[in-house]
């Protein structure tokens, strides 16, 4: 039998509910920390050309580390299989499910003359695409970490 690539086997053996509540949790808390993160740095984003090189570090960084503790999140519960394809099947649910939410949300932002522009910049630049990127393989690399060992405390009994 051929090992040919099925695309409808990256979603076996997924705990396919909980990877999409966790993706809304993240993309929700990336949202709200990357609003505070542009009222603090007093930045603009009405072109994201114009968006300075650090603030996009920052943002970068900001949702590796995010993008590490909801995969942590996912993994820590029992039953998952922890591995690099798990690992990566996660991080394509995370991609996936914040492009939907992207055009749930800005769907009236993209019927007005400038939203469409804005979103099409925002999704042609490549620091974007840097960012998807690194978001598969953080979920990648936490399941390839083996799992904790479990430090147990046991009660003597008193005699």
């Amino acid at each position: 039998m051929s090992k040919a690539f099925k695309p409808f086997q990256l979603i076996i053996f997924m705990n396919k509910k909980r990877a999409i509540l966790v993706s809304l949790a993240l993309y929700f808390a990336t949202f709200i920390i990357g609003i505070i993160l542009t009222v603090f740095a007093n930045t603009s984003l009405s072109s994201p050309q114009e968006i300075p090189t650090t603030y996009w570090i920052i943002t970068i960084v900001v949702t590796v580390l995010m993008t590490s503790l909801a995969s942590i999140w996912y993994f820590n519960k029992s039953g998952i299989s922890r591995n690099v394809k798990e690992g990566f099947k996660l991080g394509l649910t995370f991609v996936i499910i914040g492009f939907i939410l992207d055009l749930l949300f800005f769907i009236p932002v993209f019927f007005t003359g400038s939203g469409s522009d804005l979103l099409i910049d925002y999704y042609s630049t490549p620091s974007f695409y840097l960012t998807l990127l690194l978001v598969v393989a953080t979920a990648a690399f936490i399941g390839s970490r083996s799992q904790p060992k479990q430090v147990e405390n046991k009660v003597k009994k008193k005699k």
